[in-house]
């Protein structure tokens, strides 16, 4: 039988890896965990308790008294295996800070390929002023900075010279200063269908994939919620895409050391002619996400 699990549910993860040196969550982030914690329900089994300060604990039915409780958190920072240490409760292995930086930061998906047409990873303002200049099929950009979750860390910006408004936000996204530097370039297209593929790296590199979903977000990006695909939902390219960007996406995180639970994002869109393309990896999660337990169904490799 599985242990149970105590959880920290750090769905602010993204920030700290942005910030990890003294991390403290915004009030804004803390006040949402209730309602994203309710939404991830599939991903706690009978006994788990919950041990994040922002939520109420248990939300599931607690563990039989002295029951032996296995750590685990959303993203394993060294926030959450604080949290961990001071209830005396021993974490599953995990990656180290330094890789769970590299594999979350854009860059590592910008390097396995760039996926939408004029799309550019960039590290100076002169580079991020001739990636705006170029065209795209809305006449916008999207900016976005290394570490972001539910839409925040983004800008859009018109074709041509980068606006007045924008200038700060980007030259401080573009301090050479920081070691977390720079800028995902991409076109603001118009989606006809957000998706996620999930899987699980084990410690020796194996990768296991669960099901494709659907996902309905805002126009911000932010997740809505999410159910398994069905036969009409995605054609067999699209499909077939998708499972090569995900298997490609769990090979790379493991030859960067990584291991754990993780998922990609992709889309549909409609381009200038009217005409629908499909971009199999827009982003990479590495660590559990909203629609993770939903695509994983009943195969829990993270328990193993």
């Amino acid at each position: 039988m599985d242990r149970a699990s105590a959880w920290v549910l750090n769905f602010d993860a993204d920030e700290e890896l942005a910030r990890p040196a003294g991390y403290t969550p915004r009030a804004a982030v803390a006040g949402r965990a209730p309602e994203l914690a309710g939404r991830i329900a599939a991903l706690l089994r009978p006994g788990d308790v919950v041990l994040s300060p922002d939520l109420p604990s248990p939300l599931v039915p607690p563990a039989p008294p002295g029951a032996a409780l296995v750590g685990r958190a959303w993203c394993p920072t060294p926030r959450a295996r604080r949290l961990l240490a001071r209830a005396g409760v021993p974490p599953v292995e995990a990656p180290p800070l330094d890789v769970l930086r590299r594999v979350n930061h854009r860059q590592f998906c910008a390097d396995l390929g760039q996926t939408l047409p004029g799309a550019r990873h960039v590290v100076t303002l002169a580079e991020l002023e001739a990636a705006i200049a170029g065209p795209t099929p809305t006449g916008h950009w999207l900016l976005k900075r290394p570490f972001g979750f539910a839409g925040r860390g983004r800008r859009r910006v018109a074709r041509g010279a980068l606006p007045p408004d924008a200038r700060p936000w980007a030259v401080a996204s573009l301090d050479p200063a920081s070691p977390d530097s720079g800028l995902q370039v991409e076109p603001w297209v118009e989606r006809r269908g957000d998706f996620s593929l999930h899987g699980h790296v084990a410690r020796g590199g194996a990768v296991s994939l669960g099901a494709p979903c659907v996902q309905r977000c805002d126009a911000s990006g932010a997740y809505l919620g999410a159910a398994l695909a069905g036969e009409g939902d995605l054609d067999d390219g699209e499909r077939r895409r998708l499972v090569e960007a995900a298997l490609e996406t769990g090979a790379a995180l493991a030859g960067a050391g990584y291991f754990g639970p993780f998922g990609i994002d992709a889309f549909r869109w409609e381009d200038e002619r009217g005409s629908l393309r499909w971009n199999p990896r827009c982003e990479i999660n590495a660590r559990y996400t909203m629609a993770w337990a939903i695509g994983m169904g009943s195969a829990r490799p993270d328990l193993e």
